[in-house]
């Protein structure tokens, strides 16, 4: 008896310890991006890679793809640019044209959040410098809603995380 109330605690101590734990991806030097419960990290394939890089045509910008999360609503672009700087990327137009652009917040220096739309794609840009070098994150939605809610600027500079 002693022996199945040992095991049961057990079990239950770990359900409850896992449930505690924190779903992130780790990127690099303590740095990671949090992920929500309806989020998942999706393996790089052709298609994720290719419907990425559609977004950078006509630029020398290098913003090699590092993970991608997906949600039913929306997906996460997660790059760590290579060869570049924030007023650079400040400067860079998706898709190589000017999109309905809603937002933008930079200090030149550290960080720039971008919001922008085209027909119904509403697309957020944020990215910041951590320990000399850049992350970036690309994410796209079709609402409105989550557009504002989820890929605000508050909203995605609280999303990575800096042990």
């Amino acid at each position: 008896m002693k022996k199945i109330l040992s095991i049961l605690f057990i079990i239950s101590f770990l359900a409850c310890s896992k449930s505690k734990e924190k779903k992130e991806v780790p990127i690099f030097n303590n740095i990671s991006f949090k992920l929500f419960e309806s989020e998942k990290i999706v393996d790089i394939k052709n298609q994720i890679t290719n419907n990425y890089q559609s977004y950078f045509t006509n630029s020398n910008i290098q913003i090699p793809l590092f993970k991608c999360v997906k949600n039913k609503d929306y997906t996460i672009y997660l790059s760590i640019p290579y060869n570049t700087s924030i007023e650079e990327l400040t400067k860079f137009q998706i898709f190589g044209k000017t999109l309905g652009q809603k937002e933008l917040q930079t200090d030149t220096l550290s960080y720039f959040f971008k919001k922008q739309y085209i027909d119904t794609a509403y697309i957020s840009e944020y990215s910041k410098i951590f320990d000399e070098n850049l992350i970036y994150i690309l994410a796209i939605t079709n609402s409105k809603i989550i557009s504002d809610s989820l890929f605000n600027n508050t909203e995605l500079s609280t999303r990575l995380i800096q042990k």
